[in-house]
């Protein structure tokens, strides 16, 4: 015998089939494989962002917001009137203009040097590679040791030629002591510079060198166009992890003493350190977070600058917009 089904009962089974149909969905699954994800993010980075944009229009102390008032664009305006604001931006950049090219010209000639047939070319891969694995504030302890003024090993080595040598490196050269921290753990993007060169068909450099190009012209015109996109995106990365920098300026200017943490030597005194020294010595957290934001701002007009400007020096074998081969 056959149940008659009648229009209520399709009716009363219908929001189960559209749910049952929602959850089918690609762009369901999408969402519930990054949900976590993306709760994360609006949780622990796109909240805090909006909160440090309202928080950086007011005189908030970062301990209470009983004495909490808004006072608008002040913060900012006393920014742009700053000394310290525009000797610890100009330190940063200058770190930035140094230590970039350096790191990844360097980081290129390794990958280069260790892409060729070499005896022994893996243990020469892992040991450039090792200093990347190192934490950073190791790493900022390490080249304490090595420049520090009194018991520093390079002063040591020095005195074995110029008995009695005392340099302040970290007092009158920290920029440049940092500079060359950063150079040194170049393993990362040597790995990627590596993964680069490896995707280059041997092919484009045998038809060369058939057509009687030299080594030179050969990286000139067939590895370096090729390699544009992957320096696009190193510098890209490099440019953001350099204006951010803190954490090595900040171990290399401590004495024995931690209690003055946020307290940078003059020479190491970059804009975060002095975005957070505001924020922490000072307890200025709204003037602080002002300035954050003006890091923020600057890292971005910088990476646009960037981006508009690789239409001239990168090449893609396809044309971007239009998916045909670029001339």
């Amino acid at each position: 015998m056959t149940a008659n089904i009648t229009p209520a009962a399709l009716q009363k089974n219908k929001p189960v089939k559209n749910v049952y149909k929602f959850f089918q969905r690609e762009g369901t699954a999408f969402y519930g494989f990054i949900s976590l994800w993306l709760l994360g993010f609006i949780s622990l980075q796109l909240f805090p962002m909006a909160a440090a944009l309202v928080i950086s229009f007011t005189n908030f102390n970062g301990m209470s917001f009983d004495n909490t008032v808004f006072i608008g664009w002040s913060n900012y305006l006393e920014a742009f009137q700053s000394a310290d604001a525009y000797y610890s931006m100009g330190q940063t950049l200058l770190y930035a203009i140094l230590s970039i090219p350096l790191t990844l010209a360097l980081a290129l000639g390794l990958a280069m040097l260790l892409n060729q047939k070499l005896i022994g070319r893996g243990a020469y891969r892992t040991a450039f590679y090792l200093p990347t694995m190192v934490p950073i504030g190791a790493t900022a302890l390490i080249f304490k040791a090595i420049l520090d003024s009194n018991t520093g090993f390079l002063n040591l080595f020095i005195s074995l030629f110029r008995p009695n040598t005392v340099i302040n490196w970290l007092t009158d050269y920290g920029l440049y002591c940092l500079v060359v921290m950063g150079v040194w753990s170049c393993g990362t993007q040597m790995v990627v510079f590596l993964a680069g060169l490896q995707g280059i068909p041997e092919e484009m450099h045998e038809a060369a060198a058939i057509d009687g190009a030299s080594k030179l012209q050969i990286f000139r015109h067939v590895t370096w166009p090729l390699l544009t996109p992957i320096t696009y995106f190193q510098v890209m990365l490099a440019i953001i992890n350099a204006m951010q920098m803190f954490v090595p300026a900040a171990v290399l200017s401590q004495a024995d003493s931690t209690s003055q943490f946020w307290n940078l030597k003059h020479s190491m005194l970059v804009f975060p350190a002095h975005a957070l020294q505001q924020m922490m010595s000072s307890q200025r957290f709204g003037y602080g977070t002002a300035l954050v934001w003006l890091l923020f701002i600057m890292v971005l007009i910088i990476a646009l600058f960037v981006s508009k400007t690789s239409k001239y020096w990168v090449y893609y074998a396809v044309d971007q917009e239009e998916g045909g081969a670029k001339k």
